[in-house]
């Protein structure tokens, strides 16, 4: 089954085309790294699948069905959470703002992290609010969980708690980061953009096949340096 697909998808603003003829598309359980240079369109593309922005054209369909932010959990870079709010506030929100909301599963992930709920987010380290607002996905029981550079500002012992966390979640995820020796343990697809068009995508194993590398790193330098390979 498909979790994800995206056709011909673009957004312009004005002149600018941020992204544009974006076709992929994602199986079901899938752990798809989106990389590529900063002004690619990653954080575009990001907002599209999301329902954050409207697409220019094109269009995206989550599971078969046009996009439901209902099925659709995203965890900002930021990490927006209401930072004199309690943990248990948060999880109170979640509850109230989310038709499909799964308690279990959303306070047993806090507890299996150490997560107090009592605590404000805004005493939490970097690494405890990241668990946090992945706790908060784990609740919305979403089918697809998109993340925007989870990593960014972690210590490498964070960074390992966070992408194990993110190996063992029951859902498609597209992840976004800059730190690719990272990704490469946990992601099986990539998708890689430049200059607002998809230039690499695909099954991990797949893509190292077609080229001559052996790591996620070369096989993205690569292409950067020759992109006029096919996909």
């Amino acid at each position: 089954m498909k979790a994800l697909e995206a056709d011909r998808l673009g957004k312009r603003y004005r002149t600018r085309w941020a992204l544009r003829e974006a076709t992929f598309e994602l199986p079901a359980g899938a752990r798809c790294a989106l990389v590529g240079p900063n002004g690619a369109g990653k954080t575009t593309l990001l907002n599209l699948v999301t329902g954050l922005l409207a697409p220019t054209t094109g269009g995206i369909r989550v599971l078969g069905r046009p996009l439901e932010l209902s099925r659709v959990a995203f965890v900002a870079q930021d990490k927006p959470l209401y930072r004199r709010w309690s943990v248990a506030d948060l999880l109170r929100f979640g509850a109230a703002t989310n038709p499909r909301w799964d308690r279990h599963a959303a306070t047993s992930f806090l507890h299996a992290y150490d997560i107090p709920v009592r605590e404000r987010a805004d005493r939490l380290s970097g690494g405890q609010r990241t668990l946090v607002a992945l706790a908060l996905a784990a609740g919305k029981r979403a089918d697809l969980l998109v993340l925007d550079e989870p990593l960014a500002e972690l210590d490498p012992l964070a960074r390992l708690q966070v992408m194990d966390v993110v190996r063992g979640l029951d859902a498609t995820v597209l992840l976004s980061s800059h730190i690719l020796a990272d990704l490469a343990g946990v992601c099986d697809h990539l998708i890689l953009l430049g200059a607002g068009r998809v230039r690499l995508c695909g099954a991990f194993t797949d893509l190292l096949a077609s080229r001559p590398a052996t790591t996620m790193e070369d096989l993205v330098l690569d292409h950067l340096r020759n992109p006029g390979l096919p996909r």
